[in-house]
C-alpha cells in the first residue's frame, strides 16, 4: 500500500513539475507559418470532418469562439487560430494589415494541409474573411460574416476610437483594465466567466498592435474586390451593433447580392458571445 501511494505521488509530481508545453490542453497547438509568425491554435472535431476556420475580431481571441464552436464540433473540424498580435500567438513588430492577415490564414491552411475551408469573421476577422475569398477563391466552399460591412475604411466609430483613444502617443502599455472591460461590454449581458476571460485576452494584446491592426482596418479597402468572391456567403448581423450600421449591411448586400442575410434584433457587435448557440445554428444550416 505505501509502495502504491509513492508511486502516485512521484506521478503527481511529474505532472506538476512538467514544462507548460506538457500541461496544455491537447486541443491547444502551435504552427509555424511560411509567413514568418506563430501562431496558436485551438483544433476540435473529427479530423475527417469538413473543416472550418473562425476567424476572430480586433483585440480578442480564439476565446471569441468557445461558446460556439461546440455546437459546431461533433460534425466539422475546427480550427480557430489567436491571429498575429493576438491571444497567445507571436507579436511581431510588422504585418497587421487586413492583406497580410489573410496572408497568415492561407498559410495556416497550407501548413495544416488543408485545401478547402469554411471561412467564418467576425468584425475584423469578417475583413481578412472576405480578402481571403476574393484572393483565393478557390480554398473557400463557403463565407460566413458575422458584424461585418462593406468595408471599415472612414467607418465614423473607428475612425473615432482612433482618433480620440488609440492613436494619440498617450495609448501606452499597460492599458486600463477599466478602458478593456469598457470597450468589449456590448448591450447584452454575456456569461461571466466567458466575459472575464475575454477581458484577460484582450488585456494580452500591447498597444502597439492596437495601433497597427486599427490603421489596418482604416486603410485597407476591399470593396473593389468582394466581385471575386464565389462562395455561397452568410451575412450574420445584431441591429444594435454599435460599429456597422444598417446602411454598412446594405452596402455589403449590394456589392455580395446573392448572400443570405440574417439580422439578430437587439443584438450587438459580438453576437457569438450574445447568442452563440444561435449563431451556431445559424452557420449549420448555412453550410450543411
Amino acid at each position: 500500500m505505501r509502495s502504491k501511494l509513492c508511486l502516485v505521488l512521484a506521478a503527481l509530481l511529474v505532472v506538476v513539475c512538467a514544462a507548460p508545453e506538457a500541461l496544455a490542453k491537447p486541443n491547444e497547438k502551435q504552427v509555424n507559418l511560411a509567413t514568418g509568425v506563430k501562431l496558436r491554435y485551438v483544433v476540435e472535431g473529427p479530423a475527417d470532418g469538413t473543416p472550418i476556420i473562425f476567424l476572430h475580431g480586433f483585440t480578442d481571441s480564439s476565446h471569441s469562439w468557445s461558446s460556439t464552436t461546440p455546437f459546431l464540433s461533433d460534425l466539422y473540424r475546427i480550427y480557430v487560430p489567436d491571429q498575429r498580435g493576438h491571444g497567445d500567438s507571436e507579436k511581431p513588430l510588422h504585418g497587421y494589415s487586413m492583406a497580410q492577415y489573410a496572408e497568415d490564414a492561407v498559410a495556416f491552411m497550407d501548413e495544416l494541409g488543408i485545401e478547402q475551408a469554411v471561412i467564418v469573421g467576425h468584425s475584423m476577422g469578417s475583413f481578412i474573411a472576405h480578402q481571403i475569398a476574393s484572393a483565393y477563391p478557390e480554398r473557400v466552399s463557403h463565407l460566413v460574416l458575422v458584424a461585418s460591412a462593406h468595408t471599415s475604411v472612414r467607418n465614423e466609430v473607428i475612425t473615432f476610437v482612433w482618433d480620440e483613444i488609440v492613436g494619440p502617443p498617450d495609448f501606452q502599455d499597460p492599458i486600463d483594465p477599466d478602458f478593456i472591460r469598457e470597450w468589449q461590454t456590448g448591450p447584452n449581458p454575456v456569461e461571466p466567466v466567458f466575459f472575464e476571460t475575454a477581458l484577460e485576452e484582450t488585456a494580452k494584446v500591447p498597444a502597439r498592435v492596437w495601433k497597427a491592426a486599427l490603421r489596418g482596418l482604416l486603410t485597407d479597402d476591399h470593396i473593389d474586390f468582394l466581385d471575386d468572391v464565389t462562395a455561397p456567403t452568410l451575412i450574420i448581423w445584431g441591429s444594435l451593433d454599435a460599429f456597422f450600421t444598417v446602411a454598412d449591411q446594405q452596402a455589403l448586400q449590394a456589392a455580395l447580392p446573392d448572400a443570405v442575410f440574417i439580422a439578430y434584433d437587439g443584438a450587438g457587435h459580438n453576437t457569438q458571445w450574445e447568442q452563440p448557440q444561435r449563431v451556431a445554428e445559424d452557420i449549420l444550416d448555412f453550410i450543411d
